[in-house]
């Protein structure tokens, strides 16, 4: 441990170990940092990485070097030292974001249940949805929503009171909002919903009512110039619904394990190949567009009737209806409604409804 400081040699140190840094009181100078790496103690932020270090309010103090900000030997003359503390106090402000606890139990939240990369996606709808705006961007917000009232999504989402119990569910509902919210926002977060939800307690009606609260803040947050534009509603759809397909499509290739190699590629090339014919994953170029038909049930009609083409579909309808989270009667019954609407002319399946092209 260090006794004094090597700067001015003053004894008066001071250990942070949320900082995980040393700090001379009387010069300013960072003695050693992240001296608490090892422990238990936040050292590192939420986002999983190192803390920076904690600038002295004394502009004329602020020291660097080898142990320090590692910007140099001095930070500057005092008349330049205003400008790169301001700097630094920012980086410290930032840092303070990422260890607020809510935002770091939501980001945890997050990784548990989606995976690093989603939750890595989500970072900036988390940490807008759980950190209080400060400065220039508390006020720009201010301006865009005028009279109206502006609320923190977590102050609304998070309602269970903290007294003695559990918050897990507030924090677990919070992430799945925000991944929610962010999905709808851009069309970029790949989630098996029904999946995901499986022993969480919560539903999907909960998550799309707490993704309402998040979007609404995002909406005034990109006005204000804090948040990436939305993108355009039918690019959002055509993204999330090209997900859907494409995870449902590898969920439903584990049910041909056990048969021959070239049996399982030559139905796995059919079944695409009537994707393919139908215009998916877009939206509105499907001549199934009318019929809002979802992709996952579709996929499993397309998987179905390839299965059958080969003759291997016996026993597996009740497989594929589980692999895509349904029933068999709701696949069976919706293609027997296309092939009805498909005789009368209603629509056109370029024959992707047949067993053989």
């Amino acid at each position: 441990m260090y006794r004094k400081c090597e700067e001015c040699g003053s004894e008066d140190l001071k250990a942070d170990n949320i900082r995980g840094e040393v700090v001379c009181n009387d010069c300013g100078l960072v003695v050693e940092d992240k001296a608490s790496a090892g422990q238990s103690d936040n050292a590192g932020s939420m986002w999983g990485e190192g803390a920076s270090n904690t600038p002295t309010k004394d502009e004329s103090k602020i020291k660097t070097g080898s142990k320090g900000n590692a910007l140099g030997s001095y930070i500057g003359k005092p008349g330049e030292a205003k400008g790169k503390w301001k700097l630094l106090s920012q980086m410290h402000a930032q840092d303070a974001k990422d260890l607020h606890p809510m935002a770091q139990a939501t980001m945890d939240a997050a990784k548990t249940l989606a995976g690093k990369d989603n939750a890595m996606k989500a970072k900036k709808v988390i940490t807008l949805s759980t950190v209080p705006l400060e400065g220039n961007e508390k006020a720009a917000v201010e301006e865009v929503a005028g009279n109206g009232e502006i609320k923190l999504p977590k102050n609304s989402i998070c309602r269970k009171k903290t007294r003695g119990g559990s918050t897990s569910n507030n924090e677990k509902l919070l992430a799945l909002g925000c991944m929610k919210a962010l999905q709808d926002w851009t069309g970029r977060v790949n989630i098996d919903w029904q999946q995901m939800l499986k022993g969480t307690n919560l539903t999907m009606t909960q998550v799309v009512a707490a993704a309402r609260v998040v979007t609404k803040y995002l909406i005034l947050c990109e006005k204000a110039g804090i948040i990436e534009k939305r993108v355009d509603r039918k690019t959002v759809l055509e993204r999330v619904r090209a997900l859907e397909i494409e995870n449902t499509t590898i969920a439903l290739k584990h049910l041909l394990e056990g048969l021959d190699e070239e049996l399982k590629v030559r139905i796995m090339d059919d079944f695409k190949q009537r994707l393919l014919l139908l215009g998916e994953p877009t939206v509105d170029g499907s001549p199934f567009s009318s019929e809002n038909i979802e992709a996952k049930v579709l996929c499993a009609i397309l998987f179905q009737i390839s299965c059958e083409a080969f003759d291997v579909n016996q026993g597996r309808l009740e497989r594929i209806a589980d692999a895509v989270g349904r029933c068999r009667n709701t696949i069976k019954n919706r293609l027997k409604s296309l092939l009805k609407k498909v005789a009368e002319g209603t629509i056109v399946d370029y024959g992707v409804l047949q067993k053989q092209f």
